[in-house]
């Protein structure tokens, strides 16, 4: 239990009026739509990525598109893939890596790809703006390459690329600069749309909004104007995959239902590693008829194995969590508990536990990598930075970010990181609380207040689910009126106190502390 609760400055307010006043909102914010969006030619180098795609498209020139292994990454080679096919070009492939198999970026394995398939221009979405050696290596086989990417960048060290779209650059003035992978390319085939005269599909908002949540950008934004223009404009989007998917889901019926529908595809295809660029989520995407049937059971089966290693994983976190008392944490893995894969998940699974700057490390292909995580009042790229002369190559976002380094550099790191931290952290005795959104009563969680609630989503990043405390309350009678998730808490049902809670549905909360009278 936490117990540790932040309470809201004016719980004089109505329920709907101390949450916008807690988020520094107005009522006319919440309301979003596309014309929103910025000019898409404020994105640096847009024009000259767009006049090389157009080249390659006119004299059809062998393309690939290389991506990421995550939700983002599958997301935006998808709808690069799919804006390109609509147009009739037919010589673009893709290619995403697998990192059970290979290292973030641009590797030899992808290189002899190139090399193997005569590509002229390779396109990378979600990645490649710390891949220096891995575009020398392409420029050198004739062929050109674009980075499209959204992570943090080292100015005095960009790869030598055909051109950069990244609204991270120091001379980009598109204003928002916390779209995730995905939206740099919605933001880019919007662009050739409008130069080629040639319509976007409605499912590339849809596909955006996938990446987007999984890969966890503020939700706040242009990022929230994007997947609120989906729960809005649901039924206007027309896509074989979302269909399917949509049989296999259960009925949509509200708004709280189209977000969950999303955060549950997101899930399904974090799944579908393969080798040689195949990726089993994005060919799901692609097919058609019985093989899309076969590859969604072959995804739904992986996302059952993950979900299993995944509790395993935390099962383990938990042993090691327990009576510690740090500033930060540092954990090697020697022992080979944790996944590759799952390091960055262990790393933010730590951060919501003790709300501290979290790095996980393993020997992997013959290096240290390592997957940071962190909260608000840390940057956990600063923090590789000051120590980049003990790493081979890093990269992400302020509280995201990964390296791989050589083992010999681990004490040299592990020295430097810690007088970051000596100078960056706030020593504290007293876990992270609990911000309260609103304090109410039982009386407030009616139909109003209701759709008031689902006028926030999403929810993510910088725009939490509302935690809502319920004071005095008797568990007896709230179980009356509502299904409740007691969220692993052993609380006698007959107990009264005050309870923090998040709002599920109209009938449906979940219980995050509880304090008896």
């Amino acid at each position: 239990m936490v117990t540790n609760w932040k309470l809201p400055e004016n719980p004089e307010l109505g329920f709907a009026a101390q949450i916008l006043s807690k988020r520094e909102l107005s009522e006319d914010q919440l309301s979003s739509d596309l014309s929103q969006l910025p000019d898409e030619a404020l994105l640096s180098n847009i024009e000259a990525v767009a006049d090389r795609i157009r080249k390659a498209m006119y004299h059809n020139e062998p393309l690939i598109i290389f991506g990421h292994d995550d939700p983002d990454g599958v997301t935006s080679t998808y709808i690069l893939y799919q804006f390109l096919s609509s147009c009739g070009y037919q010589k673009h492939n893709y290619y995403i890596p697998n990192r059970n198999l290979d290292s973030h970026g641009i590797q030899d394995s992808f290189v002899d790809f190139v090399r193997e398939g005569r590509y002229k221009l390779v396109v990378t979405v979600d990645n490649g703006i710390s891949s220096i050696d891995g575009v020398r290596k392409l420029n050198d086989l004739g062929c050109d390459t674009i980075i499209t990417d959204h992570h943090l960048i080292q100015p005095e060290s960009l790869p030598p690329a055909y051109a950069i779209l990244n609204p991270q650059l120091p001379e980009c003035k598109y204003p928002f600069k916390s779209l995730a992978g995905v939206g740099v390319v919605l933001v880019l085939i919007r662009y050739l749309g409008k130069k080629l005269d040639h319509p976007i599909s409605p499912a590339s908002y849809f596909w955006t909004a996938i990446g987007s949540l999984a890969d966890k950008v503020t939700m706040t934004g242009l990022n929230r104007v994007l997947v609120r223009h989906v729960i809005d404009n649901w039924d206007s989007i027309n896509d074989s995959s979302i269909e399917f998917l949509q049989r296999n889901y259960n009925r949509l019926g509200t708004k709280t239902d189209i977000f969950n529908f999303m955060q549950n595809t997101a899930r399904l295809i974090a799944n579908g590693r393969e080798d040689r660029g195949q990726h089993i989520g994005l060919s799901f995407m692609l097919q058609m008829g019985h093989e899309k049937a076969r590859l969604f059971q072959k995804l739904e089966r992986q996302k059952k194995v993950w979900e299993t290693e995944l509790n395993r994983v935390f099962a383990f976190l938990d042993t090691i969590l327990g009576g510690f008392g740090g500033d930060a944490f540092i954990y090697y893995d020697d022992d080979d508990v944790i996944p590759y894969s799952l390091l960055g998940t262990a790393s933010s699974y730590i951060v919501n536990k003790l709300g501290i700057p979290t790095i996980m490390l393993k020997h992997y292909n013959g290096h240290l990598v390592c997957e940071g995580r962190c909260s608000d009042g840390f940057n956990m790229v600063d923090a590789f930075t000051h120590c980049k002369a003990h790493l081979k190559q890093y990269g992400g976002h302020v509280k995201a970010a990964g390296f791989t380094m050589l083992p010999e550099s681990y004490d040299g790191f592990l020295e430097c990181f810690n007088e970051y931290l000596g100078n960056n952290t706030q020593h504290t005795d007293r876990p992270p609380g609990t911000a309260v959104d609103a304090i109410a009563t039982v009386d407030d969680l009616n139909e109003e207040n209701w759709n008031f609630m689902e006028s926030l989503l999403p929810f993510g990043q910088q725009n939490p689910e509302p935690a809502i405390l319920l004071r005095n309350i008797d568990l007896a009678i709230l179980q009356q009126r509502f299904d409740i998730d007691y969220n692993s808490m052993n609380i006698p049902v007959d107990r009264s106190g005050d309870a923090l809670i998040n709002w599920k549905g109209l009938r449906t909360i979940r219980i995050l502390d509880f304090v008896r009278k």
